[in-house]
């Protein structure tokens, strides 16, 4: 199997990664589903997965090994980058909810945390990092954040257009030919 030179390589943060916004349970429990919520600033994974990784090193104490993300949430896909030392496999599952994030190491270390997308305001992104970090909570990742917004409906056609209904019924007007009712002047 040939690499390319991308996933070969180990990515660095060139600045000091910025502090994690990140929620834990007070106590791992075996009932809970998730142990908490990240809240990342950015879709940048190198800078934003090492602050994780320096921020649960120091909650938790333990080595981070590994990290699975969900690709379509993120910029770009590294296989690994370096930090405070170590260097943390990262692998990309399409499977994988986005709004998950599976963090592994040694001695069965496993901490599934909630990831708010950058965007999300404040007053939400906090009360989703509480509802992620109650004890034994039961809730999936998916179910804790507020439904997305539906994108707007198309503007329907307007009553007499026969091209404009026919399109909406399914038809499809040729690309190089358009009605002369369409055409603006």
């Amino acid at each position: 199997m040939i690499r390319s030179a991308e996933e070969r390589m180990t990515w660095v943060c060139t600045r000091e990664p910025p502090k994690a916004r990140l929620r834990l349970a007070d106590s791992p429990s075996s009932r809970a589903i998730l142990d908490g919520g990240w809240w990342p600033a950015s879709r940048d994974p190198v800078v934003e997965l090492s602050g994780l990784v320096i921020a649960l090193a120091a909650q938790r104490g333990g080595v981070v090994e590994r990290i699975m993300l969900q690709p379509a949430a993120w910029d770009r896909q590294p296989c690994r980058f370096g930090v405070a030392g170590a260097v943390v496999r990262v692998g990309w599952f399409a499977s994988l909810e986005a709004a998950l994030v599976i963090v592994t190491g040694p001695e069965d270390l496993r901490i599934d945390l909630l990831v708010i997308p950058p965007e999300t305001t404040y007053a939400v992104a906090t009360a989703a990092m509480l509802a992620a970090s109650r004890p034994g909570n039961t809730t999936r990742a998916g179910d804790i954040l507020p439904t997305p917004p539906r994108p707007h409906p198309r503007r329907l056609a307007r009553y007499g257009d026969d091209v404009a209904v026919w399109e909406t019924e399914g038809g499809h007007l040729q690309p190089d030919r358009r009605p002369a009712a369409l055409v603006r002047t």
